[in-house]
C-alpha cells in the first residue's frame, strides 16, 4: 500500500552543474520538509557518471591582435559551459576563461603559433590528461 505523503523528486542531468576533471559529477542531497521546519542530514557524497567525450570540429581566426576560437560538437549536450585553453608558441596551454557561447576572442599573446583547446566547464578548470597532441588549425572540443 502506497503513502499517501511520499513524493518522488526527479533532477535532471543539467541541473546537476560543472562536472569534474575525469568527466563525472558529483551529487549530494538534503531533504526539507515543504513547510521547512525539518531536514535531514546531508546524504553520503555519489559520483555519477556523465557523457561520453566527444571530439567536435573548430576553427581559429587572426585578425590584427585579436585570435577568435569557433568550435561546434556533434551531439546535443545538457552542458552549456566551456573552458578555453590557450598555448603560444609552443608553450603548454593554460586556462583562459569559460563561456556559454560557441566561440571566445583573446589577445594575441605570442608571435609563431596558437593552441586554443575547449572542454566542458569543470569544476576546477584544468586540461584532462588524455588529450593527445594538438593541432594549431583546430579547436579540440572535449
Amino acid at each position: 500500500m502506497a503513502d499517501k505523503g511520499i513524493k518522488n523528486v526527479i533532477i535532471k542531468k543539467e541541473l546537476l552543474g560543472k562536472v569534474t576533471s575525469s568527466n563525472s559529477r558529483v551529487v549530494r542531497f538534503r531533504l526539507v520538509s515543504e513547510d521547512k521546519n525539518r531536514k535531514s542530514a546531508y546524504s553520503k557524497i555519489f559520483i555519477t557518471g556523465s557523457e561520453a567525450v566527444v571530439v567536435g570540429q573548430g576553427d581559429t581566426q587572426r585578425n590584427g591582435n585579436t585570435i577568435s576560437a569557433t568550435w561546434s560538437f556533434g551531439t546535443v549536450s545538457s552542458q552549456s559551459t566551456f573552458d578555453v585553453f590557450v598555448g603560444f608558441d609552443g608553450a603548454e596551454p593554460s586556462y583562459i576563461g569559460s563561456t556559454t557561447a560557441q566561440n571566445y576572442s583573446f589577445l594575441k599573446n605570442g608571435t609563431q603559433s596558437v593552441r586554443v583547446i575547449v572542454q566542458i566547464s569543470s569544476i576546477n578548470p584544468r586540461l584532462r590528461p588524455s588529450l593527445e597532441i594538438y593541432d594549431s588549425e583546430t579547436v579540440s572540443l572535449v
